[in-house]
C-alpha cells in the first residue's frame, strides 16, 4: 500500500506544481508510468515509443492511475485499451489524448527545448494559475477517490488471482 500511496503522491504533485512538468517519453511506457504521463501538463514522445496497461494480464486494475488518465484519454479509447491490455503506439496515445505531441526519434531534443523555450516566455504567476485552473478537475477526482483506489490496488495485490496471474507470467517462455 505504500507503494500505491507514493504513486497517488508522485501524480498529485505533477499535477499540483506551481510550474509546467513536461515529461519526453524516449522508450516503453507501461502501467506505473502511464500514470505519470497522465499527470504530466504536456508530453512528448518519440514515434518509437509505444504503451500498455496490463494490468488485467496481471490480475489487477489500473486503479491508481486511473485518476489522471481517465480525465486525459477518451472513454472509449481508456476502456478498450484497459480492458485489452494491448500494445498502442505514439500516434495511437496522441489520438487519445495521453500524448501531447509525437515527433520523429531524431527530433526529440528539439522539440522539448522549443516546448522549454516558449514555457520560458511565460510569467511564473500565469503559469502558476493556469496550471489550477486545467488540472482543478483532475486534482479533485484523485483527491476525491485516492483512498479507495489504494484500497483497491492493495487488495488486488494481495489476491489468489493476482499472484496466479504474475506466477504464470513469469513462468512463460521468454521469445
Amino acid at each position: 500500500t505504500e507503494g500505491t500511496r507514493a504513486l497517488i503522491a508522485i501524480q498529485r504533485s505533477i499535477l499540483a506544481a506551481a510550474k509546467p512538468v513536461v515529461v519526453v517519453l524516449g522508450g516503453p511506457v507501461r502501467a506505473g508510468g502511464l500514470g505519470i504521463v497522465g499527470a504530466a501538463d504536456i508530453v512528448l514522445a518519440a514515434e518509437s515509443v509505444n504503451f500498455a496497461l496490463t494490468e488485467v494480464r496481471l490480475g489487477l486494475a489500473p486503479a491508481v492511475i486511473s485518476a489522471s488518465l481517465l480525465t486525459r484519454m477518451t472513454e472509449r479509447a481508456a476502456s478498450e485499451l484497459f480492458l485489452t491490455a494491448r500494445k498502442f503506439d505514439a500516434l495511437e496515445a496522441a489520438a487519445v489524448g495521453l500524448v501531447t505531441r509525437v515527433v520523429s526519434d531524431a527530433e526529440l531534443g528539439e522539440a522539448l527545448e522549443t516546448v522549454l523555450a516558449d514555457l520560458r516566455q511565460a510569467h511564473p504567476q500565469g503559469l502558476g494559475e493556469t496550471k489550477a485552473l486545467l488540472n482543478a478537475d483532475v486534482i479533485a477526482r484523485l483527491d476525491d477517490r485516492a483512498e479507495g483506489l489504494a484500497e483497491l490496488s492493495a487488495r488486488l495485490f494481495a489476491s489468489d488471482g493476482a499472484r496466479e496471474a504474475m506466477l504464470a507470467f513469469l513462468s512463460r517462455p521468454k521469445g
